[in-house]
């Protein structure tokens, strides 16, 4: 199961690996997007699920991944984290979201310019003006107005959850582009060392969208990951 990030539907976004992961493994993509609170994603999220899954969650997704995994470890047999965080938002980062991202949606409709100011600080900051790759990115956000406030005030609402993660004792592999501009590699190292059977992977020469950023290498280690026999590089 694919939890997509913020304004994606995931399917555009994740299409490379949905078409080489369904070749072994049933795939499906839940948007999360009626709920206001990341605890209600979550435990709507459980109610669409089988019984166990394996979890891939990107960014706001990969934080409601992991409040997936501390409310039921029994029913996640896998977790991976692409670009996110544990909730740990510094105060510049909030009102980044609240000004940069909520407020302009605050008159009920999207900007036309929207995507054009926000999507380039989304990518490696040598590739923010790759036309082709924030095609790719503006071609999977499709969100209603409606559903992006309810993702954007989970991410100014989020609360810090790492001390919860040793619950979510599944192996799991972290992905972080090198370059990512919204989420720190203290971050990724926090969950690391917070996750009980974790291990990170950095991509290098890529920012917070991986999957279309660096595609091949994306797919190699989650075909690798998911195939080994530990299901952890440790």
């Amino acid at each position: 199961m694919i939890l997509p990030g913020w304004s994606n539907d995931g399917d555009r976004l994740w299409q490379y690996q949905i078409q080489q992961l369904a070749e072994q493994y049933d795939v499906e993509t839940i948007v999360v997007s009626n709920q206001s609170n990341a605890s209600d994603m979550a435990d709507e999220v459980l109610r669409r699920a089988p019984e166990t899954f394996i979890l891939l969650g990107h960014s706001l997704g990969g934080f409601i991944a992991q409040h997936v995994a501390i409310k039921a470890p029994e029913r996640v047999e896998r977790l991976i984290l692409v670009g996110t965080f544990p909730g740990n938002v510094p105060d510049e980062q909030r009102t980044f979201f609240k000004q940069g991202m909520l407020e302009p949606l605050r008159e009920g409709a999207i900007p036309e310019d929207y995507w054009q100011t926000l999507n380039p600080s989304c990518v490696d900051p040598e590739r923010a003006e790759d036309g082709v790759l924030l095609a790719k990115m503006a071609a999977g956000q499709n969100l209603s107005c409606e559903s992006l406030i309810n993702q954007t005030n989970v991410l100014i609402s989020a609360q810090d959850i790492s001390e919860k993660l040793p619950a979510a004792d599944m192996p799991t592999l972290i992905i972080y582009g090198a370059q990512d501009q919204l989420f720190s590699k203290a971050m990724q190292e926090l969950m690391l060392d917070k996750l009980p059977n974790a291990t990170l992977e950095v991509v290098e020469d890529c920012g917070h969208m991986p999957s279309i950023e660096r595609p091949m290498t994306v797919t190699k280690l989650l075909v690798s990951w998911l195939a080994s026999d530990k299901n952890t590089f440790r």
